[in-house]
């Protein structure tokens, strides 16, 4: 989907849909009856919660293309904490988010919960001038190119699924219930066999983790997830310490689309050489709107509320 990556460590988790596992009783011996009835055959074996992550993984690229169709709403916030942890800095933006001439588009709209002010307004409205008039004047040569390497990255993206398919034990940890909706619940554990074949996923043994998927829409409901190694991320760039956690919700929006609602993280970590402490990040997500007009650059859109309980 089109969801704007704020950091390294939320591209790669929310790239990965992985998340936390802890230690679970054993796997029911009986096959829950929603699966029986479902195509994907899911017994009480490690291949069939593998099975479930991997039909997870289809669903989500079906998801793309109906994301495309969404605009949305993005706040994120940084907290820093002294040794003493002690908030010694917060700051929080808010950007609006939508599809332009094909391709996402950010806007900042709100910094520290407080509207732009007289002089970041021009610079975003510059920004946005300076986007049309790029778009607008291409030729079809230059768009092709640069709708073709957006498909390309999205192709990375899903050969990335393979990794993931590869780099995990999954096992069947039985039923919950979220929002109403039965969900199943599976535990990933890094594989010490495994051999990365794309970029970055050799961070993916750094972590485990904890994974909720939709019985009916076999999507994302919910993922958390702890960092077992240290993660170094660029040079010099970032560091994530052993223990850090991670988090992501999604929302069943318009009883269509699983779509992001919370990621947050809380770390011990070096960030671009200037923080070296603990920091909680959130990024949250609000006010989808679906297009109603095939129009991308001033489409008319209604609000989406997310499915009701």
């Amino acid at each position: 989907m089109f969801l704007r990556k704020p950091s390294f460590v939320l591209t790669f988790f929310i790239s990965l849909n992985m998340g936390f596992a802890q230690e679970q009783p054993p796997v029911p011996a009986s096959i829950p009856a929603a699966v029986q009835e479902n195509p994907v055959s899911v017994a009480s074996t490690p291949e069939d919660a593998k099975e479930i992550i991997r039909r997870a993984l289809d669903v989500d690229r079906r998801n793309f293309a109906l994301a495309r169709n969404y605009t949305y709403q993005e706040k994120q916030e940084v907290r820093a904490f002294d040794k003493h942890n002690s908030t010694k800095h917060r700051q929080s933006e808010t950007h609006d988010l939508t599809i332009l001439y094909d391709e996402p588009y950010s806007r900042l709209i709100e910094k520290n919960d407080k509207p732009l002010s007289a002089k970041d307004e021009k610079k975003e409205q510059e920004k946005l001038d300076k986007f049309i008039a790029r778009h607008k004047n291409e030729n079809q040569k230059e768009k092709q190119k640069r709708l073709a390497q957006m498909e390309k990255d999205r192709r990375e993206e899903r050969a990335f699924a393979a990794d993931i398919i590869n780099a995990y034990d999954f096992r069947l940890d039985g039923q919950e219930q979220i929002d109403g909706r039965d969900v199943y619940v599976i535990a990933a554990n890094p594989r010490k066999d495994f051999h990365p074949t794309q970029p970055h996923a050799d961070v993916l043994p750094k972590l485990r983790g904890k994974i909720w998927v939709d019985q009916k829409d076999y999507d994302w409901v919910k993922i958390e997830a702890e960092s077992i190694d240290t993660i170094t991320w660029g040079l010099f760039l970032a560091r994530i310490h052993k223990g850090s956690h991670f988090l992501f919700e999604q929302t069943c929006v318009n009883d269509e689309i699983w779509l992001p609602r919370r990621v947050s993280v809380n770390a011990s970590a070096r960030l671009a050489l200037f923080l070296n402490g603990g920091f909680d990040f959130e990024s949250s997500y609000s006010k989808y709107k679906k297009f109603v007009a095939s129009g991308r650059l001033l489409p008319g859109s209604v609000e989406a509320e997310p499915a009701k309980k």
